[in-house]
């Protein structure tokens, strides 16, 4: 009606002139709205402000742990329900998954030391345990067939049964030895099974449940009885599906000993994959001038050109779950007839990319973020400007003979070469040099709250807080899951050595061993007196069933 009365068009103007104001004022609202709730259902698309977290959390009375401003939201959102349910193993699992961002498995550590059977105990049904009441035959795998004609009814009820085989398998009975005659490990489970665990990981939901609670483990990926000579998962003391019991443990509990104790609450926790995911289908392209106009390389990749710089970004960077795209083949940008040569103006940069191989710069500058690299090489002469910018990266080995290389929470696999060397909280694992020759000293620089081998030598580079440690990692070979990703045994000088108090290296924005704090301060507040939760990692738990 306003539209057919305004035939000289003064409220149209007015409307546009006062335009910027309105949008304004409803931003304001919607952002006024969106800050009464912390969580991160993002109403109308906003979530609450930061700054005011603290705020909330002093009115419900929360201690904000989690370095994670998801994690923090998830404290003040469940603040009251985690109170209501305050000592269960719910609230346990919860705690570590919003918290710490943590897939887990949770044992109680009562349940894991032997005891002693009673007599005239009462046993609790089968379907307590998430059996069928007259099913438990083909769960526990007996051969009924071997009793024919031994008076054993197979429709009795759960309970009635008086050979003493059947009766060892059990569950619900305090056995001590294990069983080997039927398997004890994860088994697929349909989702309304009263057993079931509902897991997720890698962004993928699997449904299982323990087949047999004194069963014997078998053999697969990740499952190891005896120890070995390495610290990457292949030896777990008691895996997060397996259930035999053990005698009472009194070391002091950390991630490979001191778990079997009443006292205990054991988390068995998915290991990080890091930069290397596993994922199905892979996204991956071969490397081309033209691959910025391919329409199935857009569909992931946004390409961005300001001026002289050019940028591909990985779409999937910011969300929870990250999709590695990965570029395979070398990568050869601004190439010079001589192979070296004075910086032109252009830059290349890319986020959230994983390079499978080699990234070769002759005349340009190279800025990667959050991105793994196999080997990174400018040949570009520039001492002044960086050539190569690193920030959150992973490289197997890095070079710029002839240029500057600035990085800060990068780790570098193997060696690195630069004539000038600008470094922030990074893990070196390989020794430092300003040229190829083995024996070659650093050239000049600094390094600063990061880690060097013991024997690198200095030359002409300044260290600053830095620390003569090796990193202990999940596995050292690039493109396998866990690359580079900090193992519980690694120091304290480097799980906390940044600036900041966080861990070195290329997950420092991840937060991983912070996470793993964070979960056991909170979980002090929400399990009884004298409980100790202890965190175990756990790479089996990527081979899920099912």
């Amino acid at each position: 009606m306003y539209r057919e009365q305004d035939k000289t068009q003064d409220l149209k103007k007015f409307l546009a002139g006062s335009g910027l104001l309105l949008d304004q004022i409803q931003a304001t609202l919607l952002q006024r709205y969106a800050d009464i709730f912390p969580d991160s259902d993002q109403a109308f698309d906003l979530d609450s402000q930061s700054w005011l977290l603290p705020y909330i959390a002093s009115l419900l009375d929360v201690r904000l742990v989690s370095p994670t401003l998801d994690g923090q939201r998830a404290e003040i959102a469940n603040a009251i329900s985690w109170r209501k349910a305050k000592g269960t193993l719910s609230v346990v699992e919860a705690i570590a998954e919003k918290v710490g961002g943590m897939e887990v498995v949770v044992h109680e550590g009562w349940k894991r030391v032997a005891s002693t059977a009673r007599l005239n105990m009462p046993v609790l049904p089968l379907s307590t345990y998430g059996y069928k009441d007259n099913a438990h035959n083909r769960r526990y795998e007996v051969d009924f067939k071997s009793f024919q004609g031994s008076g054993i009814s197979l429709t009795n009820p759960i309970g009635q049964y008086d050979h003493a085989p059947l009766w060892a398998r059990h569950p619900g009975l305090p056995a001590g030895t294990v069983d080997l005659r039927c398997q004890g490990g994860a088994v697929k489970a349909d989702v309304n099974n009263p057993a079931a665990r509902h897991s997720n990981i890698a962004a993928k939901q699997y449904h299982w449940r323990q087949s047999c609670l004194h069963g014997a483990q078998t053999c697969r990926s990740g499952h190891s009885v005896l120890p070995v000579d390495s610290l990457q998962t292949d030896w777990i003391p008691g895996y997060f599906d397996d259930p035999s019991v053990r005698t009472v443990d009194f070391r002091r509990s950390n991630w490979r000993q001191g778990h079997f104790h009443p006292k205990k609450i054991l988390l068995f926790s998915a290991t990080h994959a890091g930069f290397f995911p596993k994922v199905s289908p892979e996204r991956s392209f071969i490397w081309s001038n033209s691959l910025a106009q391919d329409s199935d390389f857009l569909e992931h990749v946004s390409v961005e050109r300001v001026v002289d710089k050019i940028t591909f970004r990985n779409k999937s960077l910011d969300e929870t779950h990250f999709k590695p795209l990965k570029i395979r083949q070398r990568v050869m940008l601004e190439q010079v007839p001589s192979g070296t040569g004075p910086v032109n103006p252009s830059i290349w940069r890319f986020e959230g990319i994983i390079f499978s191989h080699t990234i070769e710069v002759d005349s340009g500058r190279l800025e990667l973020f959050r991105c793994a690299v196999l080997a990174a090489e400018v040949h570009s002469t520039d001492l002044q400007t960086p050539v190569l910018t690193a920030d959150d990266c992973l490289f197997k080995r890095v070079q710029a003979a002839k240029g500057l290389i600035r990085m800060q929470y990068s780790t570098v696999l193997t060696t690195t070469i630069a004539e000038n060397l600008q470094a922030s909280a990074c893990i070196f694992s390989g020794l430092i040099r300003r040229h190829h020759d083995p024996d070659s000293l650093p050239g000049e620089g600094c390094v600063r709250y990061s880690t060097v081998l013991a024997e690198q030598s200095c030359g002409a580079l300044r260290f600053y807080q830095h620390h003569k440690l090796s990193a202990v990692f999940y596995s050292n070979d690039y493109g396998q899951p866990g690359c580079a990703v900090l193992h519980p045994a690694t120091r304290d000088e480097i799980a906390m050595g940044a600036e900041d108090g966080s861990e070195m290296g290329a997950y420092h924005h991840l937060h991983l061993m912070a996470r793993q704090q964070a979960v056991i301060k909170k979980l002090a507040d929400f399990i009884p007196v004298g409980m100790t939760p202890v965190i175990i990692p756990d790479a089996s738990l990527h081979d899920l069933p099912g």
